[in-house]
């Protein structure tokens, strides 16, 4: 068996991970460089050497630094994702091409083929590797592990996770009920060398854009527009606290798609009462809003729209919560984005700032999440820490002393083949 880190040991996002034995080769996410990432992206050369020859691709989940490569995929090649993923991806690609050519970007979303959780895929009918995805928690709507199976060895690789979202609880349960030990386990560590930040469940994320809502009648959020479990915050919060929450067509559009898969399992992920805001100078929509407030929910490309709202809506001071991680709002960070400081600009001292006001956390998993994962899964033969800047030290984690960690180089152990890159 082989196991190839093409990219990830060494930076944050970009991951491409193979798996192969004889006659059979997957890899786990093809994703493009995150913002700010040194060295040049792969070209379709590159991308098309890296996956020569494999039966299959998974996406653990539909973020652009795991899935960001995949129009570069020869149409020959299967490639995976969960369905409401792929119905998220492709409302926003749709979005987008109103203003670029994405149409390699959505032909390649519209080839994909589902997994489903639980639900084992025997790839390529060959018998040699099974691939069984199983839910985790993250900031990004329908995010998975997978448990892999090959030469009778379990690799598990555990995508982006966290135990502090609303469904993180479930993780320690399938764990233990599904996956049990592994050989190997690929793990995401993203939060080694951010450990200063303050992580708090997503619950007390709410609690504290709650007490906003309720203390100010116009307040904007700028926050990812495909994280479901901040969505949920925000909308259950001003339902709360008795604002209009707010969204624009496309931002409906995917609240829509949370509700239809996600709302079934639970009232939290119900996005029922929303106001779709076509028109915010209408007297009508006025009205509304100077008598209830209004949460509005808004991306960084929406400058104008806040720009506007501001303007019209005068009665009382607005304010910003900024629910994002706080790199793309500084000047120094290779990932800043300038419409991020933009927005922030338009609001002055009126904010309420990310992890350090509570109204922001981690997608990932923390310190002791990881050990947390170590331990539960027991991998015989060791770990692969990825997803993570270079000089994190996984090592240092309480209670992984006594495996082995791989890190970048080339390892021969107990017949399997390891390639770190």
């Amino acid at each position: 068996m082989n196991i190839i880190i093409h990219r990830g040991a060494a930076q944050i996002g970009g991951c491409i991970t193979e798996i192969s034995t004889d006659g059979c080769k997957i890899l786990v996410d093809l994703g493009g460089n995150l913002p700010g990432t040194e060295g040049d992206e792969l070209t379709a050369e590159q991308v098309e050497c890296v996956t020569k020859g494999a039966d299959a691709i998974f996406y653990t989940h539909l973020h652009g630094d795991h899935v960001g490569l995949c129009h570069l995929v020869p149409e020959s090649i299967p490639q995976f994702i969960s369905e409401g993923a792929k119905e998220v991806m492709l409302c926003k690609q749709n979005a987008l091409a109103k203003h670029k050519d994405v149409s390699k970007m959505i032909d390649a979303i519209k080839r994909m083929e589902i997994y489903r959780a639980a639900k084992s895929i025997d790839v390529a009918g060959k018998g040699k590797i099974k691939v069984t995805p199983y839910f985790v928690s993250h900031s990004a709507f329908e995010s998975y592990m997978f448990l892999i199976e090959v030469d009778g060895r379990k690799i598990l690789h555990t995508g982006d996770f966290r135990r502090h979202g609303y469904l993180g609880k479930g993780l320690e349960p399938t764990l233990k009920k599904y996956v049990h030990d592994v050989d190997v386990l690929i793990t995401e560590a993203t939060n080694l060398n951010r450990q200063t930040e303050n992580v708090i469940y997503e619950g007390e994320v709410q609690r504290n854009l709650l007490e906003i809502f309720s203390q100010h009648k116009y307040v904007y959020v700028l926050a990812s527009s495909t994280d479901i479990d901040r969505a949920a915050s925000i909308y259950q919060a001003a339902k709360k606290a008795g604002r209009v929450f707010c969204v624009d067509s496309y931002q409906k559009k995917i609240l829509d798609i949370f509700s239809k898969y996600a709302g079934k399992k639970s009232d939290l992920y119900r996005f029922k009462k929303v106001f779709k805001v076509v028109n915010y100078r209408t007297k009508r929509v006025k009205r509304k809003f100077q008598s209830q407030g209004f949460v509005a929910f808004v991306r960084s490309s929406q400058i104008p729209v806040v720009k506007g709202l501001l303007a019209t809506y005068t009665d009382e001071e607005s304010w910003l919560v900024y629910s994002m991680w706080d790199g793309y709002a500084k000047e120094d960070s290779p990932a800043v984005n300038k419409n991020v400081i933009a927005i922030r600009e338009l609001f002055e001292n009126r904010l309420c700032d990310g992890a350090k006001d509570g109204v922001h956390t981690s997608g990932h998993a923390t310190a002791d999440d990881l050990a947390f994962m170590c331990s539960t899964v027991d991998p015989h033969i060791g770990i692969i820490p990825i997803h993570k800047e270079k000089e994190s030290n996984y090592e240092d984690l309480h209670g992984v002393e006594k495996y082995k960690v791989f890190h970048q180089g080339i390892y021969d152990i107990d017949g399997i083949h390891f390639d770190i890159n």
